[in-house]
């Protein structure tokens, strides 16, 4: 019976055996054919990935190369281009790409005679250079740092060559100076309809700041409103703007009312912006001591918010996001700086000709202003906030005569410099040139100056 169950046993192995050869035999066969090292089918193999360590998260796949090309590249420089990052020093970022100390501080050194490290930006490129590796792959020694100090030029520290330490290295873009002219219509506010006829950002801050003396940009700027503007700016072989310069005219045409302000140098220092009369744009106050204002409670009889009742408003409130730097309206001194019952955080400035200024409601007011301190047009003063009896954050804003409160949109505040005599003539001069540079250039082109003399380049 033993010798049965054995025999049957030995079979069923068998069978099973046969089953798995069969099974093997056949994903064998179902299996493509890859040849190694002869026949006429190449291996396929995806091309090689590398990470940028700068942009963590994306990957690109290289390019293959040949043979000669991996070749030259091990003779050539190493170059790295690192961002420096939040709060980094120029020696946290040569320390983070594996500079010794000692190597970094001299090249430091070096760079600060062409550029301050501690104007450094935070995502601003800089460049560290190592020499080919004498084994052929890798990196050798630390040779150069480099970055873009401005638009136009390039500083390096390079290592000596011929001796130990380094040396300064700047070049600089093939740039010439020109002048450029745009005008155009406002469709809704003068910053948008100026960006889409392609002026610069910074040229049209300029013009916002020497127009808002005479411009209330909340309430004067209408659609089909003009505006008209020339500027000065370093452009590259290809016409590409690489910096703007100065602002020599900017001109508003509000419903037929308009603004001409002249840029004017009076050969002793002194540049200022004059209208069309040689008066300076410069008022004793400016019409608002915040940017991006918008006058949400005007001067007058109201219904107050919080007492429920009518009772005067001494002043104007401008809403303004919580944080927002206030200017000083004008030169003067501070007479009072700190609480003031419903007012919170207070400061008034006492100015000439019978003028002084209130700021209510500040988050905050700016470091060492007190009782005394002499400020000027412009200065920060404080931060808006809604301290005091404010629903709030905003700016309450007062001008007053004397220890009166006025309206301060319909007050006609004093100007600054008018000039006269031989100054007057000199300036006439000046404008009738500017008027005639600014015919010869047609609307959205940029032209160069040879000699005081155009020549064409369109934009």
């Amino acid at each position: 019976m033993r010798g049965h169950v054995t025999a049957k046993l030995k079979r069923s192995l068998k069978a099973l055996a046969v089953v798995v050869l069969v099974g093997a035999a056949a994903l064998y066969g179902a299996r493509p054919l890859v040849q190694f090292g002869g026949g006429d089918t190449e291996v396929e193999t995806a091309p090689a990935a590398y990470i940028d360590l700068e942009n963590e998260g994306s990957g690109h796949t290289q390019a293959e190369v040949s043979d000669s090309e991996i070749e030259d590249r091990s003779t050539r420089p190493v170059d790295y281009v690192m961002q420096v990052g939040s709060g980094e020093t120029l020696m946290d970022l040569l320390g983070r790409a594996g500079i010794p100390s000692a190597e970094a501080s001299q090249a430091i050194e070096t760079l600060i005679t062409l550029f301050d490290p501690r104007g450094l930006k935070a995502g601003q490129k800089v460049t560290v250079t190592f020499e080919p590796s004498p084994y052929g792959f890798g990196q050798g020694a630390f040779s150069q740092v480099s970055l873009l100090a401005d638009p136009i030029r390039n500083v390096a520290a390079r290592r000596n060559p011929k001796g130990a330490g380094f040396l300064p290295l700047e070049t600089k873009r093939q740039v010439t100076r020109q002048v450029a002219h745009y005008s155009g219509t406002i469709k809704s506010s003068l910053f948008e309809s100026a960006s889409a006829a392609g002026i610069p950002a910074p040229v049209i801050l300029a013009m916002i700041k020497v127009l808002s003396y005479d411009v209330d940009f909340q309430r004067d700027i209408q659609p089909s409103d003009s505006f008209e503007v020339m500027f000065e700016g370093w452009y590259d072989t290809k016409g590409k703007l690489v910096r703007q310069g100065e602002l020599l005219y900017a001109g508003l045409d509000l419903s037929g009312a308009e603004i001409t302000l002249y840029r004017y140098d009076d050969g002793h220092g002194q540049v200022d912006y004059f209208n069309g009369k040689g008066e300076s744009v410069k008022k004793a106050l400016l019409k608002t001591p915040v940017d991006g204002a918008k006058i949400t409670s005007g001067f007058g009889m109201r219904h107050h918010p919080i007492l429920g009742y009518s009772k005067m408003h001494k002043g104007i409130d401008f809403g303004v996001p919580p944080g927002t730097p206030i200017q000083a309206a004008g030169d003067g001194s501070v007479e009072m700086a700190g609480p003031n019952g419903a007012y919170g955080n207070y400061v008034r400035i006492r100015h000439g000709n019978g003028f002084a200024t209130a700021y209510a409601h500040m988050s905050r007011i700016a470091p060492g202003m007190h009782t005394g301190r002499h400020v000027l047009q412009g200065q920060v003063i404080g931060f808006v906030g809604a301290t005091g009896r404010a629903t709030g954050p905003h700016l309450h804003y007062e001008v007053l005569v004397g220890n009166n409160q006025v309206n301060p949109m319909s007050i006609k505040v004093p100007t600054g410099v008018r000039l006269a005599g031989k100054e007057l003539d000199r300036y006439q001069g000046f404008k009738r040139q500017t008027e005639l540079l600014m015919a010869s250039i047609p609307a959205s082109m940029h032209i160069a100056i040879t000699n005081g003399k155009p020549g064409g380049t369109q934009n």
